[in-house]
């Protein structure tokens, strides 16, 4: 009788294991090994570079000093922030588009100081970069309108780590101007 009664549960014990094994790293894991090596957190990863960039923005701005009211964003340039980092932009205020072009940027600059002299942050991506389960982000920006103009926030660079939940800020560091 113990010994039916034994092969009753083997199954069941058999399959435990095998979900446990699973969640703490075992072959069963999609982690590249069963050691669970960094190409597992690799792999894992699926954020893009562009959800670093966002992730970053946030930051910045928090960061700035005086705090920003209004928003600029590069238009039609290398220096644009990408879709997460117009986003990010946008979560924290009214955010404008800024042309590269000089006469187009006094036209933006007037239509700003007619509805209002706000501090008005322009923020730009200088590098974005994603290596497997890392990433960096250079950003920049300077103050436009109203007291603060020219003001440099200046350059600061993001090094983040990727996992299943997303990009995660490693450290970050003030940059010296070229």
């Amino acid at each position: 009788m113990r010994v039916a009664l034994h092969s009753r549960f083997t199954p069941l014990a058999l399959g435990a294991i095998s979900v446990l094994a699973a969640a703490c790293g075992g072959p069963g894991r999609d982690s590249g090994s069963a050691s669970g090596t960094m190409s597992g957190a690799i792999r894992r990863c699926r954020a893009t570079v562009d959800q670093a960039v966002g992730v970053a923005v946030s930051d910045y701005i928090r960061q700035a000093k005086p705090k920003p009211e209004r928003f600029l964003v590069a238009a039609g340039t290398d220096s644009a922030l990408g879709d997460a980092g117009l986003t990010a932009l946008q979560d924290k205020g009214p955010t404008y588009l800024y042309p590269g072009d000089p006469a187009q940027q006094s036209q933006v600059r007037t239509q700003l100081h007619e509805k209002g002299d706000y501090t008005t942050l322009l923020v730009v991506r200088k590098s974005a970069d994603k290596q497997g389960g890392s990433a960096t982000v250079l950003l920049n920006g300077h103050y436009v309108g109203g007291e603060e103009e020219g003001k440099s926030v200046g350059p600061r660079r993001y090094t983040f780590a990727c996992d299943t939940s997303g990009w995660h800020i490693k450290t970050t560091s003030a940059e010296h101007s070229a």
